[in-house]
């Protein structure tokens, strides 16, 4: 019996053990310290604004381009002969006429001398055949005279046969000389009449001649090679003692009196390059090339479209030192485009893309707002400004001018204060 009462006190210690750890945790659950819940703050980006101003201002539109010439010559070699002198070189500014290579004339001038003497036969043969008409006009009246006589001798010779005092083989024989006159008046007269057309053929021979001299003459006089314009020499293809072939490429010379800089305008500004053409008032350009302010006038639009370049190539006059002007050079340009109303100024940091900007509502957050790209203005310091407008830039619009990386509509901003803020 108190066996079996040890072992059923001996089965409640652990009960009892477990019973009492339960009331230590309760009792430490109950009193721990109660934490704060987390709450996550929106992170507000620090931003610099302006406030729009619309004004009226005459955007300008920066440029790229490169100098070209209206009028560029490549001139070849008008015979096959030897070159004597090179006058000019290349880079060099030449006047009209100037003398630029010599070529060998000794060929060109026996050319010459044959193509004159084919002219004076022609002339004589002409000469002649005037002569020989007037002859046959003349001959022509004795040869008629002279068949009324030969017809009259058979005639009388008829009379005295029929008399029978004559000889019919007179009578015969007067006929038959009747019958050669006749055929000489008809010979004489065949040949007046063809007399205009071996007169026109003779004439024709002599304009042929005389052409041939005349183009022999101009090869002589173009183996002394001038300069067909004011201009400056861009590359030269031969030297003294080279053997030319008639058509090879001697010499290549630009005018710099008709220089232009043809320069990409993009599409979105070509109504207004348009409209300002078609009122008679072509935008203006203003550059800088070595230092040398230049200065120029929109001439016309390329008739031909490069397929993906994003606008039309215009072609600008340049009026400038002609010692910087070379074609082939590029440079910058600030096309001036007509004045625009409610326009806005910006740094290109504020421009998104294309063509949106975002502003700051009353809430310090920051909305996407559409707008028209005017153009550029420049500075006296040198930097640029985009030229927007929008319905919705009105006076005091606070405008950001921080590019941020992650901007969206909404997002939470501070606008940081200071100077221009």
């Amino acid at each position: 019996m108190a066996v079996t009462r040890d072992k059923r006190q001996g089965g409640r210690w652990p009960w009892l053990v477990l019973s009492l750890m339960g009331l230590v945790a309760a009792g430490l659950i109950a009193t721990r310290s109660q934490t704060e819940p987390l709450v996550i703050q929106e992170r507000a980006w620090r931003v610099a604004v302006v406030a729009a101003e619309p004004q009226t201002l005459a955007p300008r539109l920066t440029l790229y381009g490169r100098l070209e010439s209206l009028w560029s010559s490549q001139l070849s070699a008008p015979v096959a002969a030897e070159v004597l002198g090179v006058v000019v070189s290349e880079g060099e500014l030449v006047r009209r006429n100037q003398v630029l290579i010599r070529l060998d004339e000794r060929d060109s001038r026996l050319r010459l001398q044959q193509r004159d003497a084919g002219v004076r036969d022609a002339r004589a043969r002409l000469e002649s055949e005037q002569h020989r008409h007037a002859t046959d006009r003349k001959v022509l009246e004795h040869e008629r005279r002279l068949l009324k006589l030969q017809q009259a001798e058979v005639n009388r010779l008829r009379d005295l046969l029929r008399k029978q005092v004559g000889a019919q083989s007179a009578l015969d024989n007067a006929r038959q000389a009747v019958e050669r006159q006749v055929i000489r008046v008809a010979q004489r007269e065949q040949a007046i009449a063809e007399h205009p057309a071996r007169q026109a053929q003779l004439e024709a021979a002599l304009v042929r001649a005389g052409a041939v001299r005349d183009q022999a003459r101009l090869e002589l006089e173009r183996c002394t090679m001038r300069a067909p314009f004011d201009g400056r020499v861009a590359r030269m293809s031969t030297a003294p003692g080279h053997r030319t072939r008639i058509g090879e490429p001697l010499l290549t010379i630009y005018d710099t009196g008709a220089m232009v800089v043809r320069a990409l305008i993009p599409e979105r500004y070509l109504p207004k390059v348009r409209a300002a053409m078609a009122m008679g008032s072509p935008p203006g350009v203003r550059g800088e090339l070595d230092g040398i302010v230049l200065n120029g006038r929109l001439r016309g639009l390329n008739g031909e479209v490069t397929a993906g370049s994003g606008g039309v190539s215009g072609l600008f006059d340049i009026q400038g030192d002609i010692g910087v002007l070379r074609h082939g050079r590029f440079l910058r340009l600030d096309m001036i485009l007509p004045a625009e109303h409610d326009v806005v100024v910006l740094p290109h940091e504020a421009v998104y893309g294309v063509d949106k900007i975002y502003i700051v509502d009353r809430e310090s957050r920051m909305r996407p707002v559409r707008v028209e790209r005017l153009g550029e203005m420049r500075g006296d310091d040198g930097s640029t400004r985009m030229l927007v407008r929008s319905s919705r830039l009105r006076p005091g619009v606070r405008i950001v001018v921080t590019h941020l990386p992650n901007a969206v509509d909404g997002l939470l901003v501070r606008v940081a204060e200071g100077p221009g803020t």
